[in-house]
């Protein structure tokens, strides 16, 4: 094991948290998102039974759209959800719906589409790690930015002040949020499932990361 990755598990977890965005309706699909399945196991399960989220202080599963089916699945798991019951208006309503069930106790939340399972444990601990005297961080694979990015506690206002159907990309781009782009080495935080046929490609992305 390299130091820098020594390094990264050393980064303190304990104050940072995870909204998981689970409320769309997933028309293209054609089923919920968090409910398809690769490796035998539901995309909800990738994401949340991974080794680094165990260490964060608290996790947010938003739902709108198929709750009933996708519910239990959260509580199996052993964690809380909370229901957008508008979730049409935009996905920036999902994200203020997760940030307001947190309160006062986390220093920053990562945003992470339920259909974006496989981001690696050393990517959640380099954006953890370079939060400090940042608004937001954010993970790039080359020059393409990918999820989730790592928002700081003092950003929350002002997403939760904006309109429900304001794109989040816009509030963390917009002129004095002090942004930092965090380089990893990690195909999964660009990975974006709409259709049947681009769960290959997760497929693949899976059967690479878990070859041995």
């Amino acid at each position: 094991m390299c130091s820098e990755s020594r390094g990264w598990r050393a980064v303190d977890l304990g104050r940072v948290g995870l909204v998981v965005l689970a409320a769309g309706r997933s028309e293209r699909m054609g089923a919920p998102k968090a409910l398809v399945s690769i490796a035998g196991r539901h995309l909800l399960e990738h994401l949340l039974q991974g080794p680094v989220i165990r260490r964060l202080v608290d996790v947010v599963v938003v739902l709108g759209h198929h709750s009933e089916a996708v519910e239990p699945v959260v509580r199996r798991l052993g964690f809380r959800w909370v229901l957008d019951p508008l979730p049409d208006r935009g996905r920036t309503g999902s994200v203020q719906r997760g940030l307001a069930a947190f309160g006062a106790k986390v220093t920053g939340v990562f945003i992470q589409p339920v259909d974006c399972p496989l981001v690696r444990e050393e990517t959640y601990l380099a954006l953890a790690g370079k939060l400090h005297g940042a608004d937001v961080a954010v993970p790039a694979l080359g020059q393409r930015r990918g999820h989730p990015p790592l928002v700081a506690a003092r950003m929350f206002p002002t997403i939760l002040a904006a309109p429900a159907d304001k794109p989040l990309r816009e509030l963390l781009g917009a002129p004095g949020v002090r942004r930092r782009i965090v380089p990893v080495e990690d195909p999964g935080v660009l990975v974006n499932v709409d259709r049947p046929e681009d769960l290959l490609e997760l497929e693949e992305l899976y059967r690479r990361a878990h070859r041995s």
